[in-house]
């Protein structure tokens, strides 16, 4: 079972751990782990490539468990569709975890640059590339919630998640507490991406595959591969620019694209 209908599927480049993450969710579905269990098995393992990059040592190493991070990211999700028991509280731990591993990651990378080389900038462009990475993040989320509520696909998140109605399996204090810390750390963005989009087109808007294609640049899972190749060529360092600077100048140009297929009608072929 996947988030999005098969007959409105479409080239997810940020998702390629994903048969991967399937087969290893099949594999778990008799035991008693759980899609939380995985969560926070992603969230250690990412804890410790943030420590490589803090201490610089076994770089390629640390980019390697970028990459099993983004796996086991991958699988709790699925795990949770193929029982069938879809989770609101696993929905806003699993986006409040991936924020601390950035926040690891980017702070490891940029503490060491300040110490290995004396500039504290880095410190400062740790968090500016944070914030950033956060934001693009948020741009594909936005718009991948958006398309799959379009086409009938799955609902546990949405687009303003304003409140804490979960599922009845779901703990209500667990959720609330993790609502309350999801609407702290994503909140600003999810309003400004309805706002921007309100802009540039009305809002029931369709959205084009293609263009679904093109955000899933900015997903997550793409984040931790240029982290990943950056640490595996031994340059950690240019990932945080890498988000600060092109990657913002590439998401502005989507909407750019977004009002142009709107404008031209293409957005509903």
């Amino acid at each position: 079972m996947d988030k999005v209908p098969a007959p409105y599927a479409f080239l997810d480049l940020s998702d390629y751990a994903r048969p991967l993450a399937r087969w290893l969710a099949q594999q778990l579905v008799p035991t008693p782990i759980t899609p939380i269990h995985l969560t926070l098995l992603f969230t250690l393992v990412g804890s410790l490539a943030a420590l490589l990059f803090a201490v610089h040592r076994w770089l390629p190493l640390a980019g390697l468990l970028l990459l099993l991070k983004s796996l086991l990211d991958a699988a709790d999700g699925s795990l949770a569709r193929l029982r069938e028991r879809p989770s609101r509280v696993g929905r806003f731990l699993d986006s409040v975890c991936d924020f601390v591993v950035n926040a690891l990651v980017f702070g490891g990378i940029a503490a060491s640059e300040a110490a290995r080389t004396g500039q504290a900038h880095f410190l400062g462009l740790g968090l500016a590339a944070l914030i950033c990475a956060t934001l693009q993040g948020s741009v594909f989320s936005y718009y991948f919630v958006r398309y799959r509520h379009q086409v009938g696909g799955d609902r546990t998140s949405r687009v303003a998640e304003a409140d804490t109605e979960g599922y009845a399996w779901d703990h209500p204090a667990a959720l609330r507490v993790l609502h309350v810390l999801y609407k702290f750390i994503y909140g600003w963005q999810d309003v400004l991406m309805e706002a921007l989009d309100r802009r540039l087109v009305p809002a029931n808007a369709s959205l084009h595959p293609a263009f679904l294609t093109a955000t899933t640049v900015l997903g997550l899972g793409t984040q931790l591969l240029v982290t990943a190749v950056c640490a595996a060529v031994g340059r950690p360092a240019l990932a945080l620019w890498l988000f600060v600077a092109p990657f913002n100048v590439y998401w502005l140009i989507l909407l750019i694209i977004r009002r142009w297929l709107y404008v031209t009608g293409l957005h509903s072929l």
